[in-house]
């Protein structure tokens, strides 16, 4: 029975410590997955940042409540006010502590400046008015976004999809793909693809940001959320 020779180790390498500042390496951007683009590359969006950040879904609940189920395994907290919630318990179900998860018709009303409990929290707070959600607005602050799930794009709410860091498109009417097209002053060639979109398909816009990407559902999250479909 022969030995075989020790494997050899590699010569260490040594630094002065001044040079450490000239190291770096490949790091993959850090956020939730969206989905991927036509490359197959992910897209990734940073949900929760040190500055508060607003978040606009048009058009696509499934987006929605895959956005709070992954943002959740992270380990934030959720807090949603919606008037469906049956479409986002079983994110609360599914949540490793479940207490951290909140579906209520309506959120309180912190004081000015307030985040209530869990004040050192990151939190994600989604207001669905798919179901005409009601309630005060959620102070902003670090590691404070705001999710607004709205159904359609109407002269109503345009102000609130305008105002938003990043808005997240799915399908949509010529109506109201005509309306992002004023709004946002796309392009005839951005404006047929908000009226084409498959139902896994989702266009994220923002400041020099327009972004065709294809949502990536792992089985388990389909377990807990069904099928991607439009609303």
């Amino acid at each position: 029975m022969t030995r075989r020779a020790p494997a050899r180790r590699a010569p260490a390498v040594r630094l002065p410590v001044a040079a450490l500042d000239g190291l770096s390496a490949p790091l993959t951007p850090a956020g939730v997955v969206l989905g991927a683009d036509p490359a197959g590359s992910p897209v990734t969006l940073a949900v929760l940042r040190p500055a508060g950040t607003r978040i606009v879904v048009l058009g696509a609940l499934h987006l929605a409540r895959q956005i709070a189920l992954r943002t959740v395994a992270q380990g934030a907290r959720l807090d949603v006010a919606t008037g469906r919630a049956a479409a986002w318990e079983p994110i609360a179900r599914a949540a490793a502590d479940p207490s951290r998860v909140q579906v209520v018709a309506a959120l309180p009303e912190w004081p000015p400046g307030a985040h209530g409990p869990g004040d050192t929290d990151a939190v994600l707070t989604v207001r669905d008015r798919g179901a005409a959600a009601s309630g005060p607005g959620v102070p902003l602050g670090p590691w404070r976004t705001t999710l607004l799930v709205l159904p359609a794009l109407t002269p109503a709410v345009a102000d609130a999809a305008d105002d938003a860091d990043v808005v997240l498109l799915g399908r949509m009417p010529p109506q109201e793909a005509d309306l992002a097209t004023r709004l946002w002053r796309l392009s005839e060639p951005m404006a047929e693809t908000l009226r084409t979109l498959p139902d896994h398909g989702v266009v994220a816009l923002g400041r020099n940001l327009w972004r065709r990407l294809d949502l990536v559902t792992a089985d388990r999250e389909t377990a807990i959320l069904g099928p991607v479909r439009r609303a």
